[in-house]
């Protein structure tokens, strides 16, 4: 696939306000869930592609796993004890809470120290760098990780059959030298309608963007906090008169009103032969933001938190 951008929309939503942080539950410990926090607090330099969760993190769900089977026997002993006579089995109720009480919160800290097995792009070094050990890769970032230089990485786009009839696209992302350094094969994360290859174009094109040093960071939610942090971006943003907070008052649900109104425009579009569109570099002319849509922190949000962190001990 090629490294330039034809269709220029790019979309990526993130709820700024995000009021559901602020509330943590019985969770004691939920910001250290945040296991990428330093990719997170500097995306105007780093973008994630994910390669899958480190095996380990799988022991991790096991005890969320016993704590909903003891939360179902405590339910049926609780269906049980309307009609009989035997004693009711408190021991089961305090075992029960105790139990995903205290994998509650010691998830947290065994996620800090077993990381996810990331590539990430570094916009600023114009590198791509890996979490794991790559064999025979000699380059260390500034994080002493593993490192290729941005024009050595390349897309594929794969297909694999899958439901009879139908096959199924993916964006396969490696090192140009696969024989050389297969364990860069990363497959980019497809989840909507992998049976049509649009998805595979609009995740690789936004990965390509990222990384055009003589453009600004798109300008789309999820860099929203972080443009002032690239020199580039925020020389444009000045120039151009930009809002300020532009996207704060945005609602979740309408900036996936905006990104499905994209994805509408991108299945007609002829990737192939299409003609280079122009991107929508200032976004507050063509929407308006209605705050009046932004989530609320309710009651009834607060108890379903609580209720799964009890009986199932998910943060």
């Amino acid at each position: 696939m090629p490294k330039k951008t034809k269709f220029n929309r790019f979309f990526e939503y993130r709820s700024i306000k995000n009021i559901y942080h602020e509330f943590k539950g019985l969770c004691f410990l939920y910001d250290w869930l945040d296991t990428n926090k330093l990719y997170e607090n500097q995306r105007e330099k780093y973008k994630l592609v994910p390669c899958g969760n480190n095996p380990i993190k799988a022991i991790l769900f096991g005890p969320m796993a016993i704590g909903a089977v003891l939360s179902l026997l405590l339910l049926i002993a609780c269906v049980v004890a309307t009609y009989s006579e035997e004693p009711f089995p408190w021991w089961l109720v305090i075992f029960t809470f105790s139990w995903n009480l205290f994998f509650l919160n010691l998830l947290p800290i065994t996620a800090r120290y077993i990381p996810d097995r990331v590539m990430y792009l570094d916009r600023q070094n114009q590198t791509v760098g890996f979490t794991f050990e790559i064999p025979g890769c000699e380059q260390r970032d500034d994080l002493g990780n593993c490192c290729f230089k941005w024009e050595e990485i390349v897309c594929r786009l794969t297909s694999k059959m899958g439901a009879p009839g139908v096959m199924n696209y993916f964006p396969e992302i490696s090192h140009i030298d696969q024989d050389k350094y297969p364990k860069t094969i990363v497959t980019g994360s497809v989840v909507e309608l992998s049976a049509n290859p649009v998805h595979c174009y609009l995740l690789w094109e936004c990965y390509v963007r990222f990384m055009d040093l003589s453009k600004p960071l798109p300008d789309v939610p999820v860099y929203e906090q972080h443009r002032h942090s690239d020199p580039i971006t925020a020389e444009f943003d000045k120039k151009n008169n930009r809002p300020s907070d532009f996207w704060v008052d945005f609602s979740i649900e309408q900036q996936i009103e905006i990104r499905d109104e994209i994805l509408e425009d991108a299945f007609p579009y002829d990737w192939l032969k299409g003609r280079e569109q122009e991107e929508v570099i200032k976004p507050w002319l063509h929407w308006k933001a209605e705050p009046e849509r932004i989530e609320q922190l309710t009651w009834k949000y607060k108890i379903k938190r609580l209720l799964i962190q009890l009986f199932i001990g998910f943060p």
